[in-house]
């Protein structure tokens, strides 16, 4: 009996008996915002060229923070593509959806931008730390320069903001809705900061 254990444990592997809902690989990805109405009196072209994100949470898995300096990522659970990218289409959206900046374009339009945003995600994880306080937390760097000739120019944004949203339950699930959440209100507090900065530039 004792040799047919293995053989029996493999069989029910293979067959997937052992398997449950949260013994299955998930992928999230982030909401996107609606385009807004077309307008033909914006003049500046913005080109999102990068989003970089700390070493620390690079990983697809997503990262659970326990302890002050302890960090576990999730098999389980992770973003559909690359956080880099991930990112990258709803930062893109919501600099679209707010209007401040101009025409904002897709990767590889061939258009010449005006101006450039490049962004540093310092910090994206759940914050398990206290069991009753679990937040999803996010902290970006956002830097918005103009683009003359084809060299760099003035730098017409510089902002750091960070978040943190209460999750509803601790599954992935509501991390992926916390950041959701992050990410929407530090957008607006970047085109709210941007708008500000520049009244007169779209």
């Amino acid at each position: 009996m004792r040799g047919l254990a293995p053989i029996i444990l493999t069989v029910a592997i293979l067959c997937g008996c052992s398997s449950g809902p949260d013994w299955k690989r998930r992928a999230f990805a982030f909401t996107l915002p609606a385009d807004p109405p077309a307008s033909n009196t914006q003049t500046n072209i913005v080109a999102l060229s990068r989003v970089s994100i700390s070493p620390r949470f690079q990983a697809r898995s997503f990262t659970y923070r326990t302890a002050e300096n302890a960090y576990v990522q999730d098999p389980y659970a992770g973003f559909l593509t690359p956080p880099e990218r991930a990112l990258a289409e709803p930062i893109r959206a919501w600099m679209r959806a707010s209007g401040v900046f101009g025409r904002v374009v897709e990767p590889g339009s061939g258009l010449a931008p005006s101006l450039v945003a490049k962004v540093s995600v310092n910090e994206l994880y759940g914050d398990f730390r206290q069991a009753s306080r679990l937040v999803g937390t996010m902290e970006i760097r956002f830097v918005c320069y103009e683009v003359k000739d084809g060299d760099s120019g003035r730098i017409v944004l510089d902002k750091v903001c960070a978040h943190e949203t209460p999750l509803t339950r601790k599954t992935p699930d509501a991390l992926m809705a916390a950041w959701d959440a992050d990410l929407r209100e530090i957008m607006k507090e970047i085109n709210s900061e941007y708008a500000k900065a520049n009244p007169n530039d779209r």
